[in-house]
């Protein structure tokens, strides 16, 4: 890690007319709302007119960014620091090496612990294509600060555009996480020897039916296990059967289409990201892995309390079989979400 905050950076390269020209053109082939359209159109006049003022605000940084991000990243000023809902971002340190920049960047307030983590809301503004990542590399309890190294790098590999500089935003983040993982599930499975009533459910808008539940995704071991995943019916949730962890709850149990369904709610898992695995063991410890697992949700809004996130867990096992194994798993949860607007802007340039 980096000993000292770098210095700001002097020299800058403005965009060429012509590139500014190619990028409007291009923003005018796509199409959007009409009052999206409405917002842009306002936007992009005050950036024509005065882009170092637009840049400033809001949506004037981000309608410029969309139609010329190389002019929008030129005009807005660098800023090491700020502070949003009691919780202040800062750059600790910035290194440009070939095709890649990283910079340390921490997060300091109450909210903020050890276990903090960015919750893939994060954005990297830059004029150039570019892929990116985060990662949590240290925390400081005395000050609840942790500390992110956050690595951005050209597609196409080629070195990393001198005199400019990058954006970083983040909009919330999540604490409060702890994991339990090779947990016994307290479930007696034999119980669950039966048929199980199944949920209507859609994964495009043209199958939405009323009371049906919206497909989110999932996994499957095999490939020729695919089709499982996007066909295979889903259990009707009901009461909890049991409870593994605080916030993640055995909502369903039983067969459907001949495979063994085992069901994991996740609370409003858009919120606080609560997920787990499931697995069978026999006596001896062997495992037998879920050949499929299934996401979906209630449909309801993902902002409100009302919304639940399910995931199905499949297996291939008989009834007969059943007595012979217990339930276990994984459970990974999370206790507090913060909210905020938190942008910093530095120059990428390589300096100690």
């Amino acid at each position: 890690m980096f000993s000292e905050t770098y210095r700001k950076m002097n020299d800058a390269v403005v965009p060429s007319p012509a590139l500014i020209e190619q990028t409007l053109a291009k923003a005018k082939r796509r199409r959007f709302p009409l009052r999206r359209i409405a917002a842009i159109a306002a936007a992009a006049a005050l950036c024509a007119a005065t882009p170092a003022l637009a840049a400033q605000t809001e949506l004037g940084y981000q309608a410029l960014y969309l139609i010329a991000p190389a002019a929008a990243q030129f005009f807005q000023p660098v800023q090491r620091s700020c502070t949003d809902n009691g919780v202040i971002m800062e750059v600790a340190a910035v290194r440009v090496e070939g095709s890649a920049a990283q910079a340390y960047i921490t997060l300091t307030g109450d909210t903020v612990d050890g276990t903090t983590d960015l919750f893939d809301s994060y954005d990297f503004h830059l004029p150039f294509d570019q892929i990116g990542h985060c990662e949590r590399v240290g925390y400081d309890e005395a000050t609840h600060t942790a500390t992110f190294l956050c690595t951005t790098e050209t597609m196409d590999g080629s070195p990393i555009p001198t005199g400019g500089k990058m954006t970083f935003s983040v909009r919330r983040f999540l604490s409060g996480r702890e994991e339990v993982e090779d947990l016994a599930v307290d479930l007696r499975l034999a119980d669950y020897a039966r048929e199980a009533e199944t949920a209507p459910s859609w994964s495009y808008p043209s199958e939405k039916t009323d009371g049906a539940f919206c497909r989110t995704g999932g996994s499957y071991s095999a490939e020729e296990d695919e089709a499982l995943y996007q066909t295979a019916p889903i259990l009707l949730p009901g009461e909890a059967l049991a409870e593994p962890v605080p916030g993640l709850s055995v909502t369903a149990a039983g067969w459907a289409d001949g495979l063994l369904h085992i069901q994991l709610c996740r609370g409003n898992a858009a919120r606080l990201d609560n997920h787990g695995w499931l697995w069978l063991e026999d006596a001896g410890g062997n495992r037998v892995e879920p050949r499929c697992s299934i996401g979906f949700h209630n449909d309801a809004e993902t902002e409100t309390d009302g919304r639940l996130d399910y995931t199905d867990f499949l297996f291939d096992v008989s009834p007969a079989e059943l007595s012979k194994y217990t339930l276990h798993g994984d459970f990974y949860t999370a206790s507090t979400r913060t909210e905020g607007r938190w942008r910093v802007t530095f120059p990428l340039v390589n300096e100690s």
